[in-house]
């Protein structure tokens, strides 16, 4: 004898089915491009260093609207994925989190003092990292659109930021 499934289920089957549709086609379109919240920094430069690259720390707080404005119109931008992928592997922190965090030396802090130790004044704020977990470049500042983000991105992969601070460069970036 097969089971028979009333007409109500099927209704509330469809209706929940179209939830789950709506939800997740309409939902921020956050990438992969600091797609990981992460708990342990001096792992993640061992993942980066095994992938041949180097970490980007994205520090982020939860009601910060140029860190929302980033996430959903720099950090799903598939150019801005591939460009800044091919060099980081990039990870969040979220500055408002009670967990611990291990750093990039392995010591167990709260998110704001691993923050506070590396200069992070504010939100949103990128912590570039070389192979070995040292702090190479710190950029805290205003939202970046793609291309300024991307110009960050190739400042510091091509150690540009010896020659001249960031705004200088991005100044005569935009001038050629």
């Amino acid at each position: 004898m097969a089971c028979r499934i009333p007409p109500f289920a099927r209704r509330y089957a469809r209706i929940l089915s179209l939830a789950f549709f709506v939800f997740f086609t309409s939902a921020p379109a956050f990438a992969a491009l600091f797609g990981v919240e992460a708990r342990d920094l001096a792992a993640e430069v061992r993942h980066a260093r095994a992938e041949g690259r180097r970490l980007v720390v994205f520090f982020e707080l939860p009601d910060c609207p140029n860190c929302l404005k980033m996430k959903r119109e720099v950090f799903s931008s598939p150019q801005a994925e591939k460009d800044f992928g091919r060099v980081y592997r990039g990870v969040r922190v979220n500055l408002a989190s009670p967990l611990p965090l291990v750093d990039t030396r392995g010591d167990r802090r709260s998110a704001p003092e691993v923050a506070e130790a590396l200069h992070i004044l504010g939100a949103p704020s990128f912590a570039f990292f070389d192979r070995d977990g040292s702090l190479e470049y710190r950029y805290t500042g205003e939202f970046l659109r793609v291309p300024e983000f991307l110009r960050l991105v190739r400042y510091v992969s091509e150690a540009r930021y010896e020659e001249r601070p960031f705004y200088d460069d991005k100044n005569l970036s935009s001038k050629r």
